[in-house]
């Protein structure tokens, strides 16, 4: 599970990974009990990606490189247009040894949080695969907040 920004955008950018089973849109990481997509309903949480995949085919490795290349790793503030701390990057654990894994790939400049995982708040039924029902708001949107724009200056 991450924390990259707006949920639309994490979940496109994992769905395109082979080994990738499901992705799911949600928010973790705060106080507030069930949390909704309502301005001020989802309190200090984070949008989120909850991410299934078949390690026969991807590893959590691979995973971890991955995420490192679709958020901005230098901003701790929010993501790309989105601030505040509801759109700001963390990477969760299970246990110590994908801590440590995480920690290990992380690029030298990244001030992204490890965190222990909490509870998953999955978000309503309309904003999972956002980027498939609404193809044309989706890339506009994305385009807008100048995300990949940013990730071809990191990812040099």
């Amino acid at each position: 599970m991450y924390s990259g920004g707006c949920f639309w955008c994490t979940e496109a950018d994992m769905e395109k990974i082979p080994g990738v089973v499901e992705v799911t849109s949600g928010f973790t990481s705060g106080t507030t009990e069930n949390p909704k997509y309502i301005p001020g309903q989802w309190g200090d949480h984070r949008e989120a990606a909850l991410v299934e995949y078949d390690p026969k085919i991807i590893s959590f490795e691979d995973l971890i490189v991955h995420v490192f290349k679709t958020i901005d790793y230098e901003d701790g503030e929010g993501q790309f247009c989105d601030r505040g701390r509801s759109y700001s990057p963390a990477i969760y654990y299970k246990n110590k040894e994908e801590k440590k894994i995480i920690l290990s790939l992380a690029p030298k400049s990244s001030i992204v949080p490890i965190e222990k995982e909490t509870k998953f708040y999955p978000v309503r039924l309309e904003h999972q695969d956002y980027y498939k029902k609404n193809t044309y708001k989706y890339e506009y949107y994305r385009f807008m907040c100048g995300r990949d724009k940013r990730l071809e200056e990191l990812n040099k």
